[in-house]
């Protein structure tokens, strides 16, 4: 079953795909297929995911989840657009080879020019300034005899969420009916 197809920019999960990729595997000269390549060792924080490392190939690789997305402002709604500003709280973990020192280079990131760069490009984001602590972990893969060590920390993403009204619908129509429940709306006095 289709439905409507609604386009919203800012932080998701294949945003933030993207962006992760990009800090830590982008290197000068890379084509687009080797990127693509790259993004398969940026995936989802889910067990159902293996480890994506094959042997003589990359060493290091990210999980990552948003754990919540929670609105700041009331939106507003400017040429078609509608826009609120939202904050994304973000688990990132390393695994692998150079997983702790990736994840150290996490505490330096939010001064750093091309981050900021790489996540207001994927994410339409600003990192916020603090960055939890770094949580070493083993994580297990198929149970206790094949478990790997992991660095675990949390950081915040304001950004701007934009829903474009135009796409999905002919000729651009704004939406056309809202409805209400039955009853009255109360307000309390400040």
């Amino acid at each position: 079953m289709a439905g409507v197809f609604i386009n919203i920019s800012g932080l998701n999960f294949d945003t933030l795909r993207g962006a992760l990729t990009d800090l830590f595997f982008r290197h000068e000269g890379m084509t687009q297929q080797q990127f693509d390549e790259a993004m398969k060792f940026v995936v989802p924080m889910q067990h159902n995911f293996e480890n994506p490392i094959d042997p003589g190939t990359q060493d290091t690789w990210i999980q990552y989840w948003i754990d919540d997305d929670d609105r700041l402002t009331h939106d507003f709604n400017i040429n078609n657009l509608n826009t609120t500003v939202k904050v994304g709280r973000i688990t990132v973990r390393f695994l692998g080879h150079r997983a702790e020192m990736w994840a150290k280079w996490m505490h330096h990131l939010t001064k750093t020019r091309h981050c900021a760069i790489i996540f207001k490009a994927y994410c339409n984001a600003m990192i916020l300034p603090y960055i939890s602590p770094i949580i070493p972990c083993n994580v297990d893969y198929f149970g206790r005899g094949n478990t790997t060590k992991a660095f675990t920390l949390t950081m915040k993403l304001q950004y701007d969420e934009v829903l474009d009204f135009d796409t999905g619908r002919s000729g651009g129509d704004r939406l056309e009916y809202i409805s209400f429940a039955a009853g009255q709306i109360l307000q309390e006095p400040l």
